[in-house]
């Protein structure tokens, strides 16, 4: 009892930090400015930790829970210096070659930051150390705090080249860190371990990359398809919405070892209760909003009114995305990541597909709408991959199934 009382306290703390901030912080910078931040932070950022990552956090609870091959954990502690190699790359690029911008470059160094910080937490989760494991997850928006503290005393002025120099500063705290770390570890046959490890982790990496990529694709499209400010308004409608995700959150930090351990049959049962509460919840949330968020926000005054079903169809989305972030995880206990890189590929070029011949009738709100079913539909090819395998989800799939025809009757309804 104790134990989930100290937990829940670090969680609250750990993601009403990761919540509110940028929330604050959208009222704070220029328009222009946050935008760049959500693009950096939590879009080109995101991606690209899932692709130096190579997998290898979603390898450690194979090898070390669901195998429990003690021998090969040696072999992780190379992983932080790989991460190191691609900080240092991206400095290279920036400061000797001017390679690219100031978006890109700052977006590098989160990729780092978010890389380090969940490697080191899937270990603390691995280890039931679920505590600091969650307050370590938060790091950068703990940053980000100390920012907005600094500019409430007035030491620190609120733009976007200030919190780059910050997230600089904290990532180089990240590589003293790593380096200390790694001269403390055996190194027996260190090489040959973290090879037998990106062996496996390289199919979770194409699969997580993909996930991650559908996850960040509004803030990346938006940018793409729009502007900064558009993107800014997805990224902070997304934040909002992701209140929901904080319980899922929860459940996944503090039963992460049951989701490597218990029966499929069990979870599937938990799994289909578990997002029909979501989404209520999040419906509830979307309908409760504009009689709270007003008060705590400028940045949601101006911008609601034109796009209230765009807010909508992000928190049907997160139903969507919490299901795929369950389902991965048995994807990858069952060592079926392989065959599910293949559909995700065909459902990747289908997409590509879609945007190319539909890109000059595009809004934010059919963007976000298409992105939707896209996670839609990727839920659907897990559990086929699943099924392969004779698991069964079923109750968990008619679930998904009578939410997203819900959502869609919902939604014509509100047009």
């Amino acid at each position: 009892m104790k134990k989930n009382i100290f937990f829940l306290f670090s969680f609250l703390i750990a993601k009403g930090i990761t919540f509110l901030v940028p929330i604050f912080l959208a009222d704070l910078l220029t328009k222009n400015d946050f935008g760049i931040l959500e693009y950096a932070l939590a879009g080109v950022g995101v991606l690209l930790n899932s692709i130096i990552s190579l997998g290898v956090p979603g390898a450690y609870p194979y090898f070390i829970l669901r195998k429990k091959d003690m021998s090969i954990k040696e072999g992780f502690s190379l992983h932080p210096l790989w991460l190191l190699f691609a900080f240092l790359l991206n400095l290279l690029f920036y400061y000797c070659f001017n390679f690219y911008g100031l978006e890109i470059y700052m977006a590098a160094n989160i990729s780092y930051i978010i890389a380090v910080q969940k490697f080191y937490s899937t270990i603390l989760k691995s280890q039931e150390k679920i505590n600091k494991a969650v307050l370590l997850e938060a790091g950068i928006y703990l940053l980000l705090l100390c920012f907005l503290l600094g500019y409430f005393f007035k030491t620190t002025q609120p733009n976007i080249l200030n919190i780059n120099i910050l997230i600089l500063i904290y990532a180089l705290f990240w590589v003293c860190y790593s380096i200390y770390a790694f001269l403390k570890v055996n190194k027996h046959q260190i090489f040959i371990k973290y090879r037998k490890i990106i062996s496996f982790s390289i199919h979770l990496l194409i699969s997580s990359s993909f996930l991650f990529l559908l996850t960040v694709s509004g803030r990346i499209l938006s940018k793409y398809f729009f502007d900064y400010e558009t993107t800014g308004v997805y990224g902070f409608y997304y934040r909002l919405a992701a209140i929901v995700v904080l319980i899922y959150q929860v459940i996944s930090v503090r039963y992460f070892k049951d989701l490597y351990t218990k029966s499929t049959r069990k979870l599937d049962f938990y799994f289909s209760l578990f997002y029909l509460f979501i989404f209520i919840l999040s419906i509830f949330i979307y309908f409760l909003s504009p009689y709270v968020m007003p008060y705590l926000s400028n940045y949601f005054k101006e911008t609601y009114s034109d796009n209230s079903i765009v807010f909508f169809i992000i928190f049907c989305q997160m139903t969507m995305w919490i299901s795929s972030a369950l389902n991965s995880s048995i994807v990858d206990r069952e060592g079926l990541a392989k065959a599910n890189n293949w559909y995700f590929l065909l459902l990747f070029i289908i997409s590509i597909v879609v945007l190319y011949f539909y890109r000059n009738y595009l809004d934010l709100l059919s963007l976000t709408f298409i992105l939707y079913s896209i996670f839609f539909i990727a839920n659907i090819t897990q559990y086929i991959v699943l099924r392969s395998k004779n698991i069964i989800f079923k109750r968990s799939f008619i679930s998904l199934t009578f939410l997203y025809i819900t959502s869609c009757i919902m939604l014509i309804l509100m047009n």
